[in-house]
């Protein structure tokens, strides 16, 4: 197989065994790998009973970090067809995942996002959400002249080529608009299709208060340090 699921998560054992069990009916010739970012609890047992690979982090390093991780996963298993991330926690309906790799192709893409917000969707959140939603939809567009919906989705499909470039490239903390306004400033395409959430059943969210008040401060120096970056490697 040269397809792969990257599945990173933090304490899910609870939502693992529908996680799984959804994404091999929906994606049967992909194989799965779950990045076990210091999980507390009985996560990498239950991901590894369920026939899932597994790579452990010795200690909590961030979802950016367990992003990266299975990245260079793919690459030194040289996964070089359709990579998929998506959620441990339910919220991302593996049945929109076939959807999101043909939409990969059909649109000539190099990245797919899922949105919750290109179909009538019933899918709720917080105003603070909102607020940091659009504030950083309104800067990707400022910086590259592209418009998308669903910037913060986390449920996304690359090629091979976007696979090995983000396995060098990809940040370690609450990577969002950095990445998107990254790949587009470095040349490849970013499309977005429609998704399907849902709210999570067990386990708390990786957002605590204090990194909810963080998490707008430290996106808008990750854009300007992506824009900063990419305009010294072109003079170069």
């Amino acid at each position: 197989m040269d397809s792969l699921v990257i599945i990173p998560a933090y304490n899910e054992e609870k939502n693992l065994p529908k996680v799984l069990s959804e994404v091999r009916a929906s994606l049967p010739g992909f194989d799965v790998v779950v990045v076990n970012d210091g999980s507390k609890d009985r996560t990498a047992e239950v991901a590894a009973t369920l026939g899932a690979g597994v790579i452990s982090h010795p200690v909590n390093i961030g979802y950016g970090a367990a992003v990266q991780t299975g990245f260079k996963y793919a690459c030194k298993k040289k996964y070089d067809g359709v990579i998929v991330l998506m959620d441990a926690d339910g919220q991302h309906d593996a049945k929109d995942a076939p959807a999101l790799v043909r939409a990969l192709e059909e649109h000539g893409a190099d990245m797919v996002i899922g949105s919750r917000f290109m179909n009538a969707s019933d899918y709720k959140t917080t105003f603070a959400r909102v607020v940091g939603r659009n504030l950083f939809s309104l800067i990707t567009y400022l910086v590259t002249h592209k418009s998308f919906l669903d910037i913060t989705s986390g449920f996304k499909v690359f090629n091979g080529r976007a696979t090995a470039f983000l396995s060098k490239n990809y940040p370690s903390d609450f990577p969002d608009a950095e990445v998107i306004i990254l790949m587009l400033l470095s040349g490849f395409k970013v499309a977005e299709a429609p998704a399907n959430f849902r709210r999570r059943t067990a386990g708390r969210s990786m957002f605590s208060l204090s990194k909810k008040i963080y998490y707008p401060f430290k996106g808008v120096l990750a854009v300007l340090t992506v824009i900063l970056r990419v305009l010294f490697q072109k003079e170069k």
